[in-house]
């Protein structure tokens, strides 16, 4: 079904989500993340609103395993879920649900938490994670977007990757209401983590 990153730079500032998906629209639901508080990528039978729900409990001081903890605690169908967690400290935390399609995987990095299900290759989350791990400290979007094409060239979704997107919060001049400074999502594609970069690109271009 799906595959994504949560992370965190290395200097703190920005945090970060980026999917890639069999599934259309991936970034309408998966992924979230508030500046100063935390980033979560929700997915597999999706119930979106527990991104909402655990940044509101970070932001009251949760750490990122009781967040995600309480969260499904709330949930009716917790066993159907995958979601991964890091909240501005840096902590990270993932669940696997026992229901979730196979094959799936999950990897804790520094400064990363990557997860995937109905993946062609269980390998895929450390992967993810490891190619961030060189980048970020150079470059923390371009290295989000690395981490989905490592995914994607070891075979991504089994279905074939369909959409993708990228989300990244820091703090803006417009306060803690927008703090979106970088949100863009390719919902249909035969190639979307390709045309995600291509869409970075111009972002900064234009910026």
């Amino acid at each position: 079904m799906t595959y994504s990153i949560v992370a965190l730079s290395s200097n703190r500032e920005m945090l970060g989500v980026a999917v890639a998906s069999g599934s259309l629209a991936v970034g309408s639901r998966v992924p979230w993340a508030k500046v100063g508080v935390g980033a979560v990528a929700t997915q597999a039978y999706t119930n979106p609103a527990l991104g909402p729900i655990i940044l509101k409990l970070l932001s009251k001081g949760y750490s990122a395993e009781n967040a995600l903890k309480k969260a499904l605690e709330r949930d009716k169908e917790p066993e159907k879920r995958q979601v991964a967690v890091i909240d501005y400290k840096g902590n990270k935390a993932y669940h696997n649900g026992a229901l979730i399609p196979k094959n799936y995987g999950a990897y804790i990095g520094e400064n990363c938490a990557c997860i995937g299900n109905l993946i062609v290759n269980t390998e895929i989350p450390k992967a993810m994670c490891k190619t961030f791990e060189k980048k970020y400290g150079e470059d923390f979007i371009y290295a989000l977007l690395l981490a989905l094409v490592t995914a994607h060239r070891l075979g991504g979704d089994r279905r074939g990757d369909r959409s993708a997107a990228l989300l990244v919060v820091s703090e803006t001049p417009y306060g803690e209401l927008y703090d979106r400074v970088v949100d863009l999502r390719v919902d249909y594609s035969p190639n979307p983590v390709q045309e995600l970069i291509e869409l970075y690109e111009i972002h900064k271009a234009l910026r």
